[in-house]
């Protein structure tokens, strides 16, 4: 059931190319003006370059955007008339669930993983300590995925997962510093490295790439606990759907 998942989510082949080529459009742009226009950088740089560090942002940005992958499929298939389809067939809610967010993630993260290769081998991003940053970069898209799900299951369509995702995604990046600096005190670097779970992985990634392990732990560990949290909200929602 997870490769038909897949493959149904393949056929969007717009909503593929708008997520991949999109933030690489932006990469390329943001990098031009920080090269040849005399303005700072919002970007938190240790060892990563700018380049590597705006591919990082970019990519964990619109991986937010990704999650529609998985709460609109549901919405489709549990709120749309594939619910009829459903109840007549021996399927479990769990077992749907379950499908449909592994689907969802693996697809978000060959995007991700897309983004990443092109601005390796085009750009010249570096990846220091890549294993780590690559399960930093999963669990993001593990997250995303359940926050999505999560909100459509609560709300019961897909309006509110929507406007919430558009949301979080437009000013997760802004807080991460990725568009513009934020001002140099201590709340906004706080913010800057913990305000948000898009945040978290990325300061997460940057901070593990400059040899900082004690400053990407912390990152990580909440990270990780934000997604527990939210399978933990999502097994008794599970139960009220009824398909």
């Amino acid at each position: 059931m997870i490769w038909f998942y897949c493959k149904r989510s393949l056929k969007d082949v717009l909503g593929h190319a708008i997520l991949i080529f999109f933030p690489l459009v932006l990469i390329f742009f943001f990098d031009y003006l920080y090269r040849n226009v005399d303005i700072e950088t919002g970007l938190a740089l240790g060892g990563p370059s700018r380049i590597t560090a705006l591919t990082i942002g970019f990519a964990l940005t619109f991986q937010i955007y990704g999650s529609a992958i998985s709460f609109e499929t549901l919405a489709e298939d549990v709120y749309g008339p594939m619910r009829n389809r459903l109840f007549a067939s021996p399927i479990e809610t769990r077992s749907l669930l379950l499908a449909v967010l592994v689907s969802s993630a693996i697809v978000s993260m060959v995007q991700t993983t897309i983004i990443m290769l092109f601005s390796r081998f085009v750009l010249g991003a570096l990846y220091p300590r890549l294993p780590l940053i690559i399960l930093i970069l999963l669990i993001s898209v593990v997250f995303n995925q359940l926050l999505g799900t999560v909100i459509l299951l609560l709300s019961k369509g897909v309006k509110l997962a929507n406007m919430v995702t558009m949301l979080y995604g437009s000013i997760a990046p802004m807080l991460a510093g990725l568009y513009f600096p934020l001002p140099k005190n201590t709340f906004f670097s706080f913010i800057q490295s913990y305000g948000t779970p898009m945040n978290l992985a990325n300061s997460a990634s940057l901070a593990l790439m400059d040899d900082q392990v004690f400053q990407a732990v912390p990152a990580l560990l909440a990270l990780l606990v934000l997604t527990f949290v939210l399978l933990g909200i999502l097994k008794p929602l599970s139960r009220g759907v009824q398909v």
